[in-house]
């Protein structure tokens, strides 16, 4: 799941629909990086979509050498899926240590007036990409309601679980 997808504005089902305006601003201050972004589509009455609001916020803080922590915010003033409008929410981290040991994580939830209550997504995954051993262990829980309306799920109302193990030798005799 992707809470902010940039593609899904300026089209309904497949059809363009023309932008009336917007901004965008981005930077850093310190170790945070914040990202804003509004935009108001007109109404088009053949594409079948209303005038709609588009606002994106977002703020990243660094974290040791590299590692970081993350919040983001999507609204999207008039839902295509129900009444009224749709948001997303979510915080993510990516924990960095030593050079082979990473662990990915998020959390996010979405709201539309005409959804049930299970519109949350997460996920947990653990990297170590040694040299010799490997590991890689994922749990990824997509709820039915999960609608990000302003980013991309190729699908909802699943869970997934992954793991593996490496172990790739170096024999003296073929090095």
């Amino acid at each position: 799941p992707i809470l902010f997808y940039s593609r899904q504005i300026g089209l309904n089902q497949g059809r363009e629909v023309p932008l009336d305006a917007g901004g965008r601003l981005t930077g850093r201050i310190g170790k945070f990086s914040l990202g804003a972004l509004n935009i108001q589509t007109a109404d088009a009455p053949g594409a079948n979509a209303p005038a709609t609001n588009f606002t994106v916020l977002s703020l990243r803080r660094d974290l040791l050498r590299r590692s970081s922590i993350g919040a983001l915010f999507t609204g999207r003033s008039i839902s295509q899926t129900g009444v009224g409008s749709s948001e997303a929410f979510g915080v993510d981290g990516l924990f960095s240590f030593y050079e082979n040991l990473d662990i990915s994580t998020y959390w996010a939830r979405t709201r539309t007036a005409s959804a049930g209550t299970d519109d949350v997504s997460y996920r947990a995954e653990l990297d170590m990409r040694g040299d010799r051993y490997g590991v890689q262990l994922e749990r990824l829980i997509v709820g039915d309601d999960f609608n990000p309306e302003v980013g991309f799920l190729r699908r909802d109302d699943f869970a997934r679980s992954f793991g593996s193990f490496r172990f790739s030798p170096r024999p003296q005799s073929i090095a």
